[in-house]
């Protein structure tokens, strides 16, 4: 008759291991893989999140005496993912399974206190935050909002996500600028569309608004593209018909 007697449960450099020592054997029962497993994700986890299994673990025996269980993380900690135990004698490793778990990310989530039209500039008095799933979202969340503008309308309640965001000097496709047509001392200004998102500073495809014509200018500010008309020869810098 075999008897598991649970010797510890340490961590050593940040990974989990199970000792369970037994005469004759070892034996890892269910509830203390899932200890284990948990143990090794709630030192990389929010206190907030979630971890759940959707599968039953069940008890693993070996003959060998005094087996070591190694968790390791094989993907993102976030959403389903799977946790790999290796089960280590000595230098030899017995066996190895990956467990399936999902991981639910808690944060809170900027969003909009009220409806705002496409091209506000965000100030501290325009963002609350809430306390919500971001398990998606983690790459989404922007580091800093006030002074950004809107790339599109928002209601409130809307989660304030880099998608929705234009850096304090850039410009998306589709916006309206005013364009400045340059020839040594003489300078036009009309009205155009940018064909595309850019940076200030960052050269930009625009077409004008009259004419339909297309030119590459350069983005001076986010209202602003300046296209220098004897310095045709640049490529980036021509104009060019539609």
């Amino acid at each position: 008759m075999r008897i598991g007697v649970l010797v510890a449960i340490v961590f050593v450099c940040g990974v989990a291991s199970n000792y369970a020592a037994q005469t004759g054997g070892s034996t890892f029962s269910a509830t203390t893989l899932q200890r284990g497993i948990e143990a090794y994700l709630r030192e990389q986890l929010g206190p907030d999140d979630e971890i759940m299994f959707p599968t039953p673990l069940h008890d693993i025996h070996f003959d060998e005496p005094m087996v070591v269980a190694h968790c390791r993380s094989v993907d993102r900690l976030a959403g389903r993912t799977e946790v790999e135990l290796s089960f280590i004698a000595g230098s030899r490793q017995l066996r190895r399974i990956r467990v399936p778990v999902v991981i639910t990310i808690y944060r809170m989530v900027p969003i909009a206190k009220h409806g705002m039209e496409r091209g506000a500039v965000l100030t501290s008095d325009d963002i609350a935050y809430e306390r919500r799933d971001a398990t998606r979202l983690l790459d989404l969340l922007p580091d800093s909002l006030v002074g950004l503008r809107l790339a599109q309308p928002v209601t409130a309640g809307t989660p304030l996500l880099k998608s929705l965001l234009l850096g304090s000097g850039s410009v998306r496709n589709g916006e309206q600028v005013t364009l400045v047509l340059r020839s040594g001392a003489i300078a036009i200004r009309t009205q155009a569309r940018t064909l595309q998102s850019a940076e200030v500073g960052r050269t930009v495809k625009v077409r004008r608004d009259d004419t339909g014509a297309v030119f590459v200018g350069r983005l001076t500010n986010e209202k602003t593209v300046v296209v220098e008309l004897d310095r045709s020869s640049t490529p980036e810098l021509r104009s060019e018909v539609p």
